[in-house]
């Protein structure tokens, strides 16, 4: 079995092992957008993929206001410590009520980001992505505090509220997205 961080792929002539352990995508989804974004872009990136889990599951309403007042939750298990020896850190959340989520808030609140560059990316119901600079800017702000610098944004447009908005809809977008590392 690889160590930690390090996996296996096979080519047709050969065996290849790919270091992953200076690269993550960190997100949190809700309904499955932000997901498969984090799970193409890790894909492409080589980057171990870390999901913010809420200790407990809030209802719609009550997510929307807490993300609403800037809000924490609980998160399950340790991602500060997943994220401490990264150099490059792609981190992922939907808007909600114009700001980003109370996981994003509450990994940020413990997140040590000194000498880390960090791509931001938002996925959005607004088709016009009218919140998005504004909680891009709040989570630069966020990333810069915690020593970070924050090399790279991008805002999608997702689905309405309670849907998945579907990977074409997102995946050239991502793809053609310049992530340096």
């Amino acid at each position: 079995m690889p160590e930690k961080g390090i996996y296996l792929k096979f080519t047709e002539n050969s065996l290849i092992f790919r270091d992953m352990s200076n690269k993550a995508v960190i997100y949190f989804s809700r309904n499955g957008s932000t997901k498969g974004a984090a799970a193409l872009l890790a894909r492409r990136l080589e980057a171990e993929l870390i999901e913010l889990t809420p200790e407990r599951k809030t209802g719609f309403l009550r997510s929307g206001y807490m993300a609403s007042r800037k809000k924490r939750v609980g998160l399950e298990g340790d991602p500060w410590a997943q994220c401490r020896d990264k150099e490059l850190l792609v981190l992922g959340s939907p808007v909600w009520a114009g700001n980003g989520t109370p996981a994003v808030n509450a990994f940020l609140d413990k997140a040590d980001l000194k000498d880390k560059r960090v791509y931001l990316y938002l996925f959005q119901a607004d088709p016009k992505l009218g919140s998005a600079p504004g909680v891009l800017e709040y989570l630069k702000g966020r990333v810069e505090n915690a020593g970070g610098t924050v090399a790279g944004t991008l805002a999608l447009h997702g689905a309405s509220p309670g849907k998945t908005a579907p990977e074409e809809q997102y995946r050239s977008q991502l793809e053609s997205w310049e992530i340096e590392g």
